[in-house]
């Protein structure tokens, strides 16, 4: 793969998707004037449980789609036939375990709306296997215009009609719950032609029940690991609603989270581009080309999050036109640096998935969440909400410290980085960005402007003096 083509489908994975976003800001003034918090009540439980079940249907057998793609060239199909309709199979039982909490949970009165309101809400668990399933062909086949541009255009049209129901119908949290269900069902569709069709992935029932089991024997550790991002990533707004934590604050903390979580969406694309020479240079033993590629990918994360913390306040000028929301600045500009280490995670994580040790994916992200969990707790009633900014990052930055505690990695990282000590040298460079970068940000324009200028061409520097280009 050329450079020119890494640049291409990082953008094809980084940029494209966050076109909705723009569109959402466009949007926003013209819906909130018809959304009360009430809408936003309904609107936020029924996508808490959502998100859960989702992490939990698919079992964790996406772990079977890369290995067997490269076991198994030629019949991978097999494969993931298998695996998609063991998929179908678990989204349906845990969509229809989430309609039944829903219909408990929510605080309307049993009737026939309600039932088609949790049915609506529960169509992200229902048809996620298309989805999941394209999110792993297709970069490894590098071509990402199919999964890109139907995500793409699945996200618009549950946008829009989510802005006609709630601007011109006034249909309150209805639109709001409408939009993942549309969007959901377009992707689904569109990819029964993508995955089913053009590369002869259909579900395949499979009668060995010894082959079913080792495979989810192998996958099920998967489930406590996707659930550890729910956790790093929802626990503190948990914790805060049982500690009946203002929901202005709440809206705080969320509204700066989800600002900053934007950081990562250039590192993300990275690593999802370079994912097949990942792959290669782990399974060939090539450890050197695997470290400068871990090298490249955080160098990105450190330039981009440095350059998107600085000039935080001048993109809330921008895009935020509301005084309230506005004060989540500073949030948003710790919170850009808690997963500033995804790099770490991607590099670290791979050779787990690649060996199946799923069980060592445990200490990756579920303990990591678990702290995040246990910190809130513990800390939150006597220091307010904003200690979970503080704990988030803690409980991000902990995934650095694993290779020094758990005996797998000790060896895994050592292969691939050599001298584990390094590790300390990044987190002091990660902690000095993040104090620099936040030091900075109400410097004038002119000085951003050179700070920016500085950082890119030190990144291309650190790129052509450690011959990077010659990895891709």
């Amino acid at each position: 793969m050329s450079t020119r083509k890494i640049v291409t489908n990082t953008i094809y994975y980084g940029v494209v998707p966050k076109l909705t976003m723009l569109l959402s800001i466009v949007i926003l003034p013209l819906t909130t004037p018809f959304l009360t918090t009430y809408d936003y009540g309904i609107y936020g439980v029924m996508t808490s449980y959502t998100s859960l079940f989702i992490s939990v249907a698919p079992l964790g057998l996406h772990v079977h789609l890369t290995n067997s793609y490269f076991e198994y060239p030629r019949h991978y199909n097999l494969v993931w036939g298998r695996v998609l309709m063991l998929m179908l199979l678990s989204s349906l039982c845990f969509g229809l375990l989430n309609m039944g909490i829903l219909l408990f949970t929510l605080p309307m009165a049993f009737s026939v709306s309600k039932l088609v309101l949790c049915t609506i809400g529960s169509m992200p668990i229902f048809l996620l296997a298309n989805g999941l399933l394209a999110q792993h062909l297709f970069p490894l086949r590098e071509t990402p215009k199919p999964l890109v541009f139907t995500n793409l255009l699945g996200s618009v049209t549950g946008m829009l009609v989510s802005f006609v129901m709630i601007y011109y119908l006034r249909l309150g949290y209805w639109g709001l719950i409408a939009a993942g269900a549309i969007s959901v069902t377009f992707t689904f569709s569109v990819f029964l032609k993508f995955v089913w069709a053009d590369f002869d992935i259909r579900p395949i029932l499979d009668r060995n029940w010894q082959r079913i089991k080792q495979m989810v024997k192998i996958a099920l550790p998967l489930v406590p690991h996707t659930l550890g991002f729910v956790l790093l990533t929802s626990s503190a707004r948990i914790v805060m609603s049982q500690y009946h934590v203002s929901y202005d604050e709440i809206g705080l903390f969320s509204h700066g989270g989800t600002m900053g979580d934007y950081a990562v969406v250039i590192t993300t694309a990275l690593v999802t581009a370079l994912m097949p020479q990942m792959q290669r240079a782990y399974r060939n033993a090539d450890f050197k080309t695997y470290r400068k590629l871990y090298f490249l990918c955080q160098a990105v994360a450190l330039s981009s999050t440095f350059c998107i913390c600085i000039w935080m306040p001048e993109i809330y000028a921008l895009l935020i036109r509301n005084a309230n929301l506005a004060k989540s600045c500073d949030i948003a500009s710790l919170l850009c640096f808690a997963n500033v280490v995804f790099s770490f995670y991607a590099f670290m994580s791979a050779p787990a998935f690649i060996e199946k040790k799923t069980m060592q994916l445990l200490w990756l992200v579920f303990v990591p969440g678990i702290l995040n969990f246990l910190l809130c707790y513990a800390f939150i009633p006597f220091f307010g909400y904003r200690i979970a900014i503080f704990s988030t990052i803690v409980s991000y930055w902990t995934q650095l410290m694993i290779p020094f505690f758990v005996g797998y990695y000790k060896k895994t990282v050592s292969d691939w980085l050599g001298d584990r000590r390094l590790i300390l040298l990044i987190l002091a460079i990660i902690l000095s960005d993040l104090i620099l970068a936040n030091m900075l940000m109400y410097t004038a324009i002119w000085m951003k402007i050179v700070l920016t200028l500085l950082t890119a061409a030190s990144l291309l520097l650190f790129y052509r003096r450690n011959r990077l280009s010659e990895l891709v």
